[in-house]
């Protein structure tokens, strides 16, 4: 496309099979031209990177002649010395890189509009920094970085809001099985599982660059001592995790983990950064003043979305983790941060695909009370012939 003018008609056959054979194997569904225009965009812009030949195949060609026209005009003329200012180059590059970012918001804009306000949500949260990190990596299985047939075409249903087949419509709670009751349903154990994989996974890597770190700490008790009202003073309550010198040194460092569902009621209506600053009000004003008047240490909410978002205190969290991370391990700050994002991104991933698959019983009828059953189940079946 880069080295052949005025073939982008050509390409038709090409699009077609793209958009009728290659997109419905790995989604399950045939979409619709707004949604294709979303899967051109890279994945950071909620896409998935399957630029559509005949539209790129034109504006490609003229990006190669103008990125070439030093070498090109030097070969035609015969000049025996070719001269490339570096800073020309870059130039040309950078504004080649911002046409094409200026396209990417464009055609974002335009698909967006077109989509139900359900689905633009769902391609605005695909967005958020560190939600498509899974789609951009190897398929590293010993790192966990590795997804089935089915959890890949689940994932990217779940990602567009398309239908997930082979799922029952009534949850054994009795609800209808939508795709977001099952990832708030309590039955079966889902959430825990989500919750406590965040939170082990987070207690491992504070480990690398901390010390005294442990899971589900103990707070001192309260005692006469009065505090904010919605604070929690009850004896024996816990936080995540503590771990000592992470902000300052030598001080514990109380975090507590939350991983909120973005299409659940009390979500959906809401700005990200409403939802996000909720969620993190709500765990501060259950433990800030606690552990600073209590433990003398510091709080910090961590808040997850099942959409692989995180709230701003999150952000900065994973920030200053990842520069411990990248000290300690000599190897640069944005491997380790991608790392760092990637790791957690897979882990929610999983267990939210394990949520929409996941076997949480079946219906049964209450069995007889122990205390009305007569033991001697053969005697009193043969009693009543």
């Amino acid at each position: 496309m880069r080295t052949t003018p005025q073939i982008s008609e050509h390409l038709e056959d090409i699009e077609s099979y793209i958009s009728k054979k290659l997109i419905p194997s790995f989604t399950g569904h045939h979409v619709g031209i707004d949604h294709r225009a979303i899967f051109t965009l890279p994945v950071r812009h909620g896409g998935l990177a399957i630029e559509n030949p005949m539209e790129i195949a034109d504006r490609e060609y003229q990006n190669s002649l103008r990125m070439t026209e030093v070498l090109w005009r030097a070969i035609f003329n015969q000049e025996q010395n070719i001269r490339i200012a570096d800073t020309e180059d870059q130039k040309l590059i950078d504004e080649v890189r911002k046409q094409k970012e200026e396209k990417f918001i464009q055609v974002k804009f335009e698909a967006i509009n077109h989509l139900s306000p359900k689905d633009a949500r769902f391609v605005a949260l695909a967005c958020e920094k560190g939600a498509s990190s899974w789609l951009s990596s190897l398929p590293l299985e010993e790192y966990g970085f590795s997804l089935n047939k089915q959890e890949f075409k689940d994932a990217v249903a779940m990602r567009y809001n398309f239908p997930i087949e082979g799922r029952s419509k009534t949850c054994i709670c009795g609800e209808e099985n939508t795709q977001d009751h099952s990832l708030i349903c309590k039955r079966g154990g889902f959430t825990s599982i989500r919750h406590n994989t965040i939170r082990d996974t987070t207690a491992s890597l504070l480990e690398k660059i901390c010390y005294g770190v442990e899971v589900e700490p103990a707070l001192l008790p309260v005692g006469n001592r009065k505090l904010p009202p919605g604070s929690n003073v009850k004896d024996g309550a816990r936080s995540d995790i503590v771990a000592r010198g992470f902000w300052t040194p030598l001080d514990k460092a109380y975090f507590d983990i939350r991983v909120l569902h973005p299409g659940a009621k009390s979500n959906e209506n809401k700005s990200f950064d409403k939802m996000y600053n909720q969620h993190e009000e709500e765990k501060k004003r259950l433990y800030n003043s606690r552990i600073q008047d209590i433990e003398h240490g510091t709080f910090t909410p961590l808040v997850f979305s099942t959409s692989g978002g995180m709230s701003k205190e999150c952000n900065k969290f994973m920030k200053k983790l990842s520069e411990g991370l990248s000290f300690k391990t000599q190897q640069a700050y944005s491997d380790t941060i991608s790392y760092v994002r990637r790791r957690l991104r897979f882990e929610l991933l999983k267990t939210t695909l394990i949520s929409i698959r996941g076997h949480r019983g079946r219906f049964y009828q209450r069995p007889i009370d122990l205390d009305e059953m007569d033991l001697n189940l053969i005697a009193d079946y043969r009693d009543k012939d």
